[in-house]
């Protein structure tokens, strides 16, 4: 009689342990994405600030190489980020934002930011997004497309 009375309690205890399970995993898989997602993002914005060092302001290859939409991004894929989540600053020698055509003796250092991206979880049972903050990269201006006097007439690669 007492085996009849206890035939749900296996199934009441996998459902207990499974759900906590596959929150456990989709918890660590989230995990995972969310660091790589950072680490892109990061190594994007890094690349997209040398660009704006040695580009003319204005390249669209800046913001694209900051998202991993130009040529070279060989696979690399942030989802939901796009060029208009990026920010190009050019900043003079004290930090302060300057233009870039009208002050361009004045500039100094160039910094790329990302803002806005967000990406939902895959956690079950869970509803929420990872938005990320405060991925920026600061890079020295150095030639900002203006080609060296030797009367070289190659060809910048910021087109």
């Amino acid at each position: 009689m007492t085996r009849y009375r206890e035939r749900g309690t296996t199934a009441v205890e996998f459902a207990v342990v499974a759900a906590t399970l596959l929150i456990v995993i989709f918890g660590v898989l989230d995990l995972s994405r969310i660091v790589y997602l950072r680490m892109t993002l990061e190594e994007g914005v890094r690349r997209a600030a040398r660009l704006a060092a040695v580009c003319p302001p204005g390249s669209p290859l800046i913001k694209k190489a900051a998202v991993f939409q130009d040529a070279a991004a060989e696979g690399a894929a942030i989802p939901g980020a796009t060029v208009d989540h990026v920010n190009v600053s050019y900043l003079n020698e004290n930090g302060i934002s300057v233009d870039p055509v009208s002050a361009f003796t004045s500039v100094r250092f160039v910094r790329v930011s990302v803002d806005g991206i967000s990406v939902s979880l895959l956690i079950p049972f869970i509803t929420g997004a990872f938005t990320p903050t405060n991925i920026s990269s600061t890079s020295s201006a150095e030639s900002l497309g203006v080609l060296p006097t030797t009367g070289s007439s190659a060809p910048l690669p910021c087109n």
